[in-house]
């Protein structure tokens, strides 16, 4: 392969092959085990309640808990992977996040398990960066959109998994045993060592073109790696070996405005998102609702988010993802006002799944577009600070709900969070079309860039 650039756009020109589904069944399995283990305390929290004579102030500051360790995650791994490198830092964070859960099942004080639960969250947090730049760099462009939307189809999953077992396993061996079931994550460092390599882009912005071209090859799984003539003109000497990015490259004139737009709406949309779902067992059964009957609820809650994904996935390429978003987020406001005015089973059955609809299915536009707003180079960090200032929302929301649930004020919560969907929407309105490299600038774009939009441009 003559130059870096080639082998960039040979990759991107691949038809998806075996291996291709391999990694997206890696990385949506650790989603996966992300969500069920994120979930798996909020089912609990209604026991724990009773068990440890917790208030909702302390429940809140148990569920953010978690929170606070995807923040920190968020933030170091997103780096860390553009350092190291992704595979690396995914077994790093999957080996966390196991740990901190069977740890967690031995706690014996509630801050022992604030303590244990940001130790999970520093491994689930740092996870979502480098999945997204993982498959953002194995999958062809044509394809990378769809498949990044479809990895995040794996949290809803997760999180009806988690509620189903929760409902069969919580009666028949205690919170404990349920929170120990995140030790299953482990399995996937031992299958990820065996089976995938490092991305050829991030070896590539490491000079490494030998490693890079073996992964190339591994990925091709025997299809010819041809790149377009245009994209084979320098020789792996003279391509210049791409900077190391880093954070404060997400303020350049150059990224700026696409960091703002990923910034507000992971922000806005995580806050309304977590804060309902983080809260919804506690908040039914505060209401009078049977714990077994609010874990079926939730089970339909999960089923109508698992469909919204899938439906708003179908729909993604012919929307784009920016109208997707503001469908959504649109829908999303209006039922979250009408869900907070529920007074009955058969009215919180009907707005509270609408809701799980469509703010689960903005996902399906919120997941892709983040990283295409990024080079290889600056991708993990730039996802993984859009997805602290997502965690930062989720942190500070269930605080908010306990706060508010304690004064009485139940009605500002929903109104609030109908808020917060509606400001998400307005930051992508505002920040119109974007795609690397599209705000203004003050000089020409990174060579890398230059390569990685024409590769996207010949595949299309």
């Amino acid at each position: 392969m003559a130059s870096n650039s080639a082998l960039s756009a040979a990759v991107d020109g691949l038809a998806l092959n075996r291996r291709h589904w391999l990694v997206f069944g890696v990385c949506a399995a650790g989603f996966f085990f992300d969500s069920v283990d994120l979930q798996l305390l909020t089912l609990v929290a209604p026991v724990l309640m009773r068990a440890w004579s917790l208030d909702a102030g302390q429940v809140g500051i148990l569920s953010s808990a978690a929170m606070v360790g995807m923040l920190c995650g968020a933030c170091v791994f997103g780096a860390v992977s553009d350092r190291v490198g992704r595979r690396p830092a995914f077994q790093l964070t999957v080996a966390l996040f196991a740990v901190g859960s069977a740890l967690s099942a031995m706690a014996q004080s509630l801050p022992q398990l604030v303590a244990l639960r940001c130790v999970v969250g520093l491994g689930v947090g740092g996870l979502v960066p480098v999945d997204t730049a993982l498959m953002a760099e194995f999958v062809p462009a044509r394809s990378r959109g769809r498949m990044i939307a479809l990895w995040a189809l794996a949290f809803p999953v997760g999180g009806l998994v988690s509620t189903w077992l929760v409902s069969v396993l919580l009666p028949l061996v205690g919170w404990r045993w349920v929170l120990a079931l995140g030790v299953l994550p482990g399995l996937l460092v031992l299958m990820l060592r065996r089976l995938i390599p490092e991305t050829p882009g991030f070896l590539l912005s490491q000079g490494r073109f030998g490693e890079a071209e073996r992964s190339a090859r591994w990925i091709a799984r025997g299809q010819p790696l041809v790149a377009p003539a245009a994209a084979t003109a320098t020789s792996p000497s003279a391509a210049p070996r791409a900077r190391r990015g880093r954070a404060r490259d997400l303020f350049s004139p150059t990224y700026r405005r696409g960091t703002a737009v990923a910034w507000l709406l992971w922000f806005c949309w995580s806050f309304a998102y977590f804060g309902v779902t983080l809260w919804l067992p506690t908040l039914l059964v505060m209401e009078g609702v049977p714990l077994r009957t609010a874990l079926r609820y939730g089970i339909g809650f999960q089923l109508a988010a698992i469909a919204g994904r899938t439906v708003m996935l179908l729909f993604a390429d012919r929307l784009g993802h920016r109208r997707l978003i503001v469908i959504t987020g649109v829908a999303s406001a209006g039922l979250m006002a009408a869900f907070g005015a529920s007074h009955t089973m058969l009215w919180l059955v009907c707005a509270g799944y609408l809701l799980s609809f469509f703010q689960d299915g903005g996902f399906s536009g919120i997941a892709p577009l983040t990283p295409s707003l990024y080079p290889t180079a600056l991708r993990a960090t730039g996802v993984g600070w859009a997805n602290a200032a997502g965690r930062v929302a989720s942190m500070l929301a269930p605080l908010l709900v306990g706060a508010l649930v304690t004064v009485h004020a139940r009605w500002a919560v929903f109104a609030v969070f109908s808020g917060c969907f509606l400001c998400a929407t307005a930051a992508v309105v505002i920040g119109g079309e974007l795609s690397p490299g599209r705000p203004a600038r003050t000089g020409p774009a990174p060579i890398e860039m230059q390569s990685e939009k024409k590769s996207e441009e010949m595949s299309r």
